[in-house]
């Protein structure tokens, strides 16, 4: 029955996308940054190979940060605006399983969105940009690089989400998920300033992601109207 309802709700929530148009915006990370990343490295003169890869990764993550943000603050927000009716009679299936849907879907199609896009910058700096022996060593491995992107982007969904029960307003759970980014970025800049930058810190935000998703599941089956 919790399988069923889950899938069914990630079905509605698929569909819901395709009548508002916003599974159009999970092509932007897809489209947009592949092509962003190429015209840099011919604009630029990129000298190599690693580094167009680091320059491509943020381009792509960042436009799919912002896609992560905008849907995972309006997968909760919205939501909870109409949803006073479900207060007052007996659900057939736990509460949870409404926000358990949404969140595979959102977390998921971004993730697969930025999966994609990176994939594509990875082939067009193998195009376009040489591999000069005698480099000197890039200042980011850009495959941890990539890793760590996509834990930042699990983390800011979730983030997002969790502000969204807890404001029950999309604007404002859309101003937190921000915020986590600036706060994110500046430990990340700061940890590379000292030298410190490890995998540790991609740890850390999956971490905080996965207990940030729990959280959420179980606060929203006992939101009161």
């Amino acid at each position: 029955m919790t399988i069923g309802a889950l899938r069914a709700n990630l079905r509605w929530e698929a569909l819901r996308w395709l009548r508002s148009q916003r599974l159009f915006l999970l092509t932007i990370p897809v489209v947009a940054g592949p092509i962003g990343s190429a015209l840099a490295f011919l604009y630029f003169h990129v000298p190599d190979r690693s580094t167009a890869l680091i320059l491509g990764i943020f381009v792509t993550g960042g436009l799919s940060a912002i896609v992560v943000l905008d849907l995972a603050s309006l997968m909760v927000g919205e939501d909870l605006s109409r949803r006073a009716n479900l207060f007052h009679f007996t659900l057939p299936e736990p509460r949870w399983t409404i926000l358990g849907g949404r969140f595979v879907l959102v977390l998921g199609a971004g993730l697969g969105a930025y999966a994609a896009g990176a994939a594509l910058v990875w082939g067009l700096a193998s195009l376009l940009v040489p591999s000069p022996s005698g480099a000197s060593p890039p200042l980011l491995d850009p495959l941890h690089l990539a890793e760590g992107v996509a834990a930042l982007l699990l983390f800011l969904g979730a983030a997002t989400v969790t502000a969204s029960i807890l404001t029950r307003s999309a604007s404002e759970a859309l101003v937190a998920g921000v915020l986590s980014a600036v706060v994110v970025a500046a430990a990340t800049g700061y940890l590379l300033l000292q030298g410190q930058l490890t995998m540790v810190l991609p740890l850390v935000l999956l971490l905080s992601a996965l207990v940030a998703v729990g959280w959420s599941l179980v606060a929203y089956g006992r939101l009161e109207s």
